[in-house]
């Protein structure tokens, strides 16, 4: 059986597992003038100048089970993006990737429900209910809106991709609850600012 408790003295002398270490302060970074446009913020016109989705967010979705829900705004794509960035900070959401480009915005998951599987399975045996952990992501795109009067419109999809957690291993299945209402709202709060 594992030891669960230890003595004061026990251990003294070595370092803790939780030893603080001082790192050392790390140089203000210098970017060469070569490299320096590429790092820069995207000027407005440049978002979502791409209509095709890359690949690599095309793979991530395939197969899944995804939400898609997307609403039209009267405003350019580089507003609209901005403010999608803008919301997803303010939400906590985990950002994984930005191509402006393409409009694309990724998320890593964000997990909701019983933080450890271990206390999930135990807590769903002893009270015979179905509570489950649940993750989602999002793939967010801004688009450009084609009109015959020449008013920029921007269209914005957000596609969910949800999993549970069922039997030890993360499943795809779709949510009831839309988890993509909570960042409209931010988006549309961020736009409506003047």
């Amino acid at each position: 059986m594992p030891k669960l408790f230890w003595d004061a003295d026990e251990g003294a002398g070595k370092p803790s597992a939780h030893a603080q270490i001082k790192a050392e302060a790390r140089p203000v970074l210098d970017v060469p003038p070569s490299l320096r446009g590429q790092v820069s913020v995207p000027d407005a016109e440049s978002v979502a100048v791409k209509q095709a989705m890359p690949e690599r967010y095309k793979k991530s979705i395939a197969g899944k089970a995804v939400a898609l829900d997307a609403r039209v705004y009267d405003l350019p794509t580089g507003a609209v993006f901005s403010a999608v960035i803008d919301a997803m900070t303010s939400l906590n959401f985990p950002v994984q990737s930005v191509d402006s480009a393409s409009g694309t915005v990724t998320t890593d998951w964000v997990r909701q429900g019983v933080d450890s599987s271990v206390i999930t399975s135990a807590f769903n045996s002893l009270t015979g209910t179905g509570v489950q952990a649940t993750r989602h992501r999002f793939v967010v795109r801004v688009l450009r809106q084609a009109t015959e009067s020449g008013v920029d419109k921007s269209r914005l999809e957000i596609r969910t991709l949800a999993q549970v957690y069922q039997n030890k291993h993360w499943q795809n299945k779709k949510l009831l609850r839309k988890k993509a209402d909570e960042l409209f709202v931010a988006v549309e709060e961020r736009l409506a600012r003047p």
